[in-house]
C-alpha cells in the first residue's frame, strides 16, 4: 500500500514538472512571465480588528445562549427526574403502609382462626361428652324399660295365671 503512495507522489511530481516544462517554451509564456508595470498587485488586508472582536462577541453569546438553554434544560429534567423520583418514593411508601396493614391483618385473621380452631376441637370435646353421655343415659334407660317391662309381663303373667285357674 506504501508502494502505491510512493508511485502516485511520483507520477503527480513527473506531471507537474512536465506541465511547467511545456509551459515555459510556448511563445505567450515569455510576455506572461514578465511582469506588467500597470497591475498593481493587492496587498494584504489586515484583519478589521473591531469586526473580528464582535464575530467573536457574537459567537460567544451564541455560545452562553446554547449553554443557557442546556442549563435550563437540564433544571428542567432534574426538576421532572426528583418529582419522579418523590412520587415513587410516596408509592413506595404507600405500598409499604398497605403491606404492614396487610400483615396486620393476616396476624389477626391467623389468631382468629387459632382460636376458631380451638373453639371447634373444645366443642366437639363436649359434644362427644354430652352424646357419651347421653347414650350411657338411654342405655340405662333402656335396661330400666326392660326390667320394667319384664316385671309387667311376669305380673301379667302372674294375674293370667291367677286368672286361668
Amino acid at each position: 500500500m506504501k508502494s502505491a503512495g510512493v508511485v502516485m507522489a511520483v507520477a503527480a511530481t513527473s506531471i507537474v514538472v512536465l506541465a511547467i516544462g511545456i509551459f515555459s517554451f510556448l511563445p505567450g509564456a515569455a510576455l506572461e512571465a514578465q511582469p506588467n508595470p500597470a497591475t498593481v498587485i493587492p496587498l494584504a488586508v489586515a484583519p478589521d480588528m473591531p469586526a473580528v472582536q464582535a464575530a467573536f462577541a457574537a459567537r460567544e453569546a451564541l455560545i452562553q445562549a446554547q449553554i443557557q438553554q442546556l442549563d435550563q434544560e437540564l433544571a428542567a429534567r432534574e426538576s421532572d427526574y426528583q418529582a419522579r423520583a418523590a412520587e415513587m418514593s410516596a408509592l413506595i411508601m404507600t405500598g409499604e403502609g398497605q403491606l404492614a396493614q396487610l400483615q396486620a391483618q393476616e396476624t389477626a385473621l391467623q389468631q382468629q382462626s387459632d382460636q376458631l380452631l380451638a373453639t371447634q376441637s373444645e366443642r366437639a370435646a363436649v359434644y362427644d361428652t354430652q352424646r357419651q353421655q347421653a347414650f350411657y343415659q338411654y342405655q340405662v334407660s333402656i335396661q330400666q324399660l326392660k326390667v320394667q317391662l319384664d316385671e309387667a309381663a311376669a305380673k301379667l303373667a302372674d294375674a293370667q295365671a291367677q286368672l286361668g285357674q
